[in-house]
């Protein structure tokens, strides 16, 4: 008498024990087969964003330090900031995108008219907690930023830039004057808010622009760090870029092997959809 074939079916009453494997059983088996491999070259160009929003954050914290610390005068890091904000606006209003040119100048006087309410809004709060305070923002931003790691979809990242103005309005509070209150105000917002959105349309068209800008950037960062804090705090910097911009591709590529998931013809059922006409 033939035997019976075993079927992979629970309601059917089979002439095999209840422990009993077949030799069939893992023969639909499938390992990492919607698993993404990912090369070590997008994931650098993906981290250099990550070491690019952090340089930025940490921009607006050095500016901040050196203005409390009479180090350099607000307006000249402004002018700066403001003028290359100005030319990335003037080439929107070019391109017939007016109306982020008149956001800018409308966000512009509402801080004159707010920075000398803002230079008070927290003389009655001790430094140790704007400054834990500060801290515990920065960090939020960027864990909580919108990186946009692909350029082709839409870059909305509304949490991050309402985290950078409460930075913003949180360390400007500590100032002596309202012209360091609004000066300080303008450069937070351009470098935090305007940057990544500039760095974002880079991205859309050259890599190799947004690598430029990365280092434009990491040049300024070191030599405002060395001003304010000395040459240590630079090397911790530059070792901080390296650390997440090349090492971390590196060990995001070596954990690709340990990758193991299993697919069988137990996983869920993915039912297929058919117009009936």
């Amino acid at each position: 008498m033939q035997k019976v074939r075993w079927k992979k079916l629970l309601y059917l009453r089979q002439p095999y024990p209840d422990n009993y494997t077949d030799a069939s059983f893992l023969d639909q088996l499938k390992r990492n087969s919607t698993v993404a491999k990912y090369s070590y070259r997008k994931l650098f160009a993906d981290f250099s964003v990550c070491s690019l929003y952090g340089s930025l954050l940490l921009l607006v914290n050095v500016n901040f330090t050196a203005i409390y610390s009479d180090l350099w005068r607000p307006p000249a890091p402004t002018l700066l900031a403001s003028a290359f904000s100005l030319l990335v606006l003037l080439a929107d209003v070019v391109t017939g995108r007016r109306h982020k040119f008149k956001a800018y100048a409308v966000l512009l006087s509402i801080l004159l008219l707010v920075s000398p309410v803002l230079r008070s809004l927290t003389e009655s709060t001790s430094s140790d907690s704007i400054w834990a305070l500060s801290c515990f923002l920065t960090c939020l931003n960027a864990a909580c930023h919108k990186y946009a790691l692909d350029p082709t979809q839409p870059y909305h990242s509304i949490l991050s830039t309402n985290l950078s103005f409460a930075n913003g309005i949180v360390l400007a509070s500590r100032l002596s004057s309202s012209t360091s209150v609004f000066c300080f105000l303008v450069f937070s917002i351009e470098v935090s808010v305007l940057m990544p959105v500039f760095d974002y349309r880079l991205r859309q068209n050259s890599q190799a622009a947004h690598y430029v800008l990365l280092a434009v950037v990491m040049f300024i960062v070191s030599s405002m760090l060395y001003v304010v804090h000395g040459a240590l705090l630079v090397f911790l910097y530059l070792l901080g870029i390296v650390f997440v911009s090349v090492f971390l591709p590196l060990y995001f590529v070596f954990l690709q092997k340990y990758k193991n998931e299993l697919q069988g013809p137990w996983d869920t059922a993915k039912p297929i959809l058919k117009n009936v006409t």
